[in-house]
């Protein structure tokens, strides 16, 4: 863990002293380095890393960072680029899985595979090429699988997790395992497999014409809710990975890769000559403004929603449940936010919850006033009878129809009373 610490230092190191350390003029362009499509350069390279694979499922303890054990895994991965600011690439990782929380603990491995879009971000900057000539910085994401063994083990003892452990059924002789034998937990069978989402960022540095070096971290997320065979979480599981990489570029030596190849400002980031660039900038603009007003509410709501929440409440921990005109009975459909709330509540023993009740200004201000606090009430019912949740840990603050998050009287009513008619749960860190 120390020698995989160092080498991310010394990266870091490395990047900060080439990129600030040479005088502007050092550089000087040279033809072969400037793209063009009529021009032949290298397109493909295969790279080998390894790095720290971090899990975050329902019993993990951990925020961020693991407090116990690390788990390292390697990958490989080929990359072909379709142009200077675009690429795509293949990559192959496997690793260990390891996750505790109060009680148990599970083990496994998986392995995964994806398929990722991957844009070079300085090529799409206003002086589109690699920075000094030796950095790139990019963005990928993509779509994958993984196969996954996986089980659950009691912490107090290292014994396995029977399902009659959870269900109180004692003739249930299975076992909580994914890949294994449900009777025989040391007999393999056939992996669990589970599509995901690699979200990430990275870096390149050039050493020369054949090898580049990198660092990329990529969130992988998965659809499914089963890396830790606990499938009561409201959130599906998810795992970070981080590498630092060696590539080969694939191709003749006396070409230029494609990737550290300078766009001209008259081709566009697709590597396409542009014949009127105010042109399509004034089209691009007038269809952004058509899509604007063809969703005007909806982008509205957004807004509101995902950014004044936050801004109202001074934490991102907070879990809207939206009512009917008048109701006050909580649809099964927002039960996961719920959940999602009472999960962070069960990690975090010293967190509390306020639960703030609204309505929207459609009638009498003390009948808005009550419906509030039984909107309020209904969701706390279920946080402490359903989910386990202590009741002393629980605030109940109804608002009524004071504090609107969406003002009628300046907005379209239609599409924003039901953002006034909610509860949030906000999580509050003490």
């Amino acid at each position: 863990m120390h020698s995989s610490k160092l080498c991310l230092i010394l990266f870091f190191a490395l990047m900060v002293t080439d990129t600030f350390g040479q005088k502007k003029d050092d550089f000087v362009m040279q033809e072969h380095m400037r793209y063009s499509r009529e021009k032949k350069f290298n397109t493909w390279s295969i790279s080998a890393g390894y790095g720290p694979m971090i899990m975050y499922t329902d019993i993990t303890s951990y925020t961020l960072f693991p407090n116990e054990r690390w788990n390292f895994a390697p990958m490989v991965k080929v990359t072909k680029y379709l142009n200077p600011a675009f690429a795509f690439d293949f990559q192959l990782m496997g690793g260990n899985m390891y996750g505790s929380n109060v009680g148990y603990y599970f083990e496994g491995n998986l392995i995964d595979y994806t398929i990722s879009n991957v844009g070079i971000i300085n090529q799409m900057l206003s002086t589109p090429g690699p920075v000094k000539d030796k950095w790139n910085f990019y963005y990928k994401i993509g779509f994958g699988a993984t196969a996954f063994r996986s089980k659950l083990y009691h912490s107090s003892n290292d014994s396995l997790v029977m399902v009659r452990d959870f269900s109180g059924d004692s003739l249930d002789t299975r076992y909580v395992v994914h890949g294994y034998d449900l009777y025989n937990p040391d007999k393999k069978i056939t992996r669990e497999r589970a599509l995901l989402i690699p979200v990430g960022i990275g870096v390149l540095y050039r050493i020369n014409r054949s090898f580049d070096i990198g660092l990329e971290m990529t969130m992988r997320f998965s659809l499914l809710d089963k890396f830790d065979n606990i499938l009561a979480g409201a959130t599906n599981d998810s795992y970070w990975y981080t590498n630092l990489n060696i590539s080969y570029k694939i191709g003749k030596k006396n070409k230029r890769h494609k990737r550290w190849t300078y766009r001209g400002y008259e081709f566009n980031i697709f590597g396409v000559k542009k014949k009127y660039p105010l042109e399509d900038e004034v089209a691009a603009l007038e269809k952004n403004i058509k899509q604007y007003e063809a969703n005007r509410p909806v982008k509205t709501d957004s807004v509101f929603i995902v950014h004044n929440l936050k801004k109202i409440y001074s934490t991102h921990l907070v879990y809207s449940v939206y009512f009917s005109t008048g109701g006050t009975k909580v649809d099964k459909e927002d039960l996961v936010y719920i959940a999602e709330a009472a999960i962070q509540l069960m990690k975090n023993k010293k967190w509390r919850a306020d639960i703030y009740g609204f309505s929207d200004d459609t009638g009498p201000a003390d009948k808005n006033m009550e419906i509030s606090r039984k909107r309020a009430e209904a969701v706390k019912d279920i946080l402490v009878h359903d989910l386990g949740i202590s009741e002393e840990r629980l605030r109940l603050i109804p608002k009524g129809e004071t504090e609107l998050l969406s003002p009628t009287d300046k907005l379209s009513p239609r599409g924003l009373n039901m953002v006034n008619r909610r509860v949030d749960i906000v999580i509050r860190k003490y």
